[in-house]
């Protein structure tokens, strides 16, 4: 049972060209370095020329420790974390679109998808990015979380808070930073 859908819309200015931003953003292997999840192990690498249908699958193991249903108590049980990412939009140096479907010990749980615009401005770029998720998991588990986003991004557009004034929103200011300080390999 698919949970809802949430949007953000997030802009920054990077002091780079678009070049350099697009080649960061499409090195789907680094994708862990910008988006907080840095301990991932990069099982899968695009083959060939990257483009739309290019695939990286990144994975980590480790223990959750959860309650015990029938004695009581907690267990620890092994956990499969499994990110496969495809990118869905390609055109270099302007637009990028990734999906990555989050799958904990085989099973689906949520599908992301990112999509970023850049744009050669002054300063250096302009980046847009829209992100999505659709949960898998019953919304008995995640609604009440992703109800409270939807609420949110609802009063924000209510609001006047539309796309030409975005806020950095949560990755964007990381990518700024590591763009440049030119603190990832693949400068152009």
């Amino acid at each position: 049972m698919a949970g809802p859908l949430v949007v953000g819309r997030h802009g920054v200015v990077i002091g780079a060209p678009p070049q350099e931003v697009f080649n960061y953003l499409a090195d789907m292997a680094r994708h862990g370095e910008w988006n907080g999840e840095p301990d991932f192990m990069v099982t899968t690498r695009p083959e060939g020329r990257l483009g739309i249908g290019s695939v990286c699958r990144r994975e980590k193991t480790g223990v959750m420790r959860g309650p015990l249903i029938i004695r009581g108590g907690m267990s620890d049980n092994p956990l499969r974390i499994v990110k496969t990412m495809t990118i869905t939009s390609y055109e270099p140096y302007y637009s990028l679109g990734i999906e990555t479907r989050n799958s904990y010990n085989g099973l689906l749980a949520s599908i992301d998808k990112i999509s970023f615009d850049i744009r050669q401005e002054t300063e250096g770029s302009r980046v847009n990015m829209v992100s999505e998720v659709e949960t898998m998991v019953p919304g008995g588990f995640l609604g009440p979380v992703f109800a409270i986003r939807v609420v949110r991004i609802i009063f924000d557009r209510l609001l006047g808070d539309r796309s030409a004034s975005m806020k950095p929103g949560p990755h964007l200011p990381r990518i700024k930073q590591l763009v440049e300080t030119a603190q990832f390999a693949g400068e152009v």
